[in-house]
């Protein structure tokens, strides 16, 4: 009597191991699928899609300016420049490698760049970065203090060089240009700082600035739509 319930017995506790096991691997296949899915869930990335500059290596030859940067999409940057311009040099009259005569003209005014630049980054405006742009001013000049001339010059620039974006925002940028202008009237033997706003021709220029960049987290497929 007791041999019949010791083989129902065991057959009893096989059936539910068997089960057991079975739901194992299911269960081993469910919770490696939650941990996957749980490590590769998209996360925001910082874009920076508008920066404000100032241009400090520009004070040097008596400009004045800030600069605005909007990037519609990545890699791709507009760029407005207002400027107030304000210098003073002395031009010199000379017969026979002698000064005949010297006068100080001050140039003053105010212009306006906007250019369009690529960049090599993908958090907004950094990377390398090269891109033309155009410009145009209304300006005076005046001989020692006495009856001004009003002008006005035009022309275009090619940029190339490099900017970073540090920490929270901070903007470091610089680089070197080509730029050429047509001014309205003809003044001659300028020095360089006064050339840059009422010269004709093509000249160098330097670039740096230093600002803050700013916009919103983005998520991955939020970003992509913007390249």
């Amino acid at each position: 009597m007791l041999k019949p319930a010791f083989i129902n017995m065991s057959s009893a506790l096989l059936l539910v191991s068997g089960s057991a096991l079975a739901q194992a691997p299911s269960e081993a296949v469910y919770d490696q699928g939650t941990t996957s899915a749980h490590r590769s869930k998209p996360s925001a990335q910082s874009w920076h899609s508008w920066s404000v500059e100032l241009n400090p290596a520009a004070m040097a030859i008596g400009r004045y300016s800030a600069q605005l940067e909007w990037l519609p999409a990545q890699h791709h940057a507009l760029v407005l420049n207002p400027h107030y311009s304000s210098v003073t040099a002395t031009v010199e009259a000379q017969s026979g490698g002698q000064v005949l005569s010297s006068y100080q003209e001050r140039f003053s005014g105010y212009g306006v760049e906007l250019g369009y630049r690529y960049y090599t980054g993908s958090k907004g405006p950094n990377g390398f970065f090269v891109g033309p742009s155009v410009l145009a001013g209304g300006y005076s000049a005046s001989v020692d203090g006495g009856i001004s001339r009003s002008f006005y010059n035009a022309g275009g620039a090619i940029d190339l060089g490099g900017q970073g974006v540090i920490g929270p925002g901070i903007v470091l940028g610089g680089g070197f240009g080509l730029q050429y202008l047509k001014a309205s009237k003809d003044f001659s033997d300028l020095p360089l700082s006064a050339a840059a706003i009422a010269g004709s021709g093509v000249r160098p220029r330097v670039l740096f600035s230093v600002g803050y960049a700013f916009g919103a987290d983005l998520k991955p497929a939020e970003l992509s739509a913007r390249m």
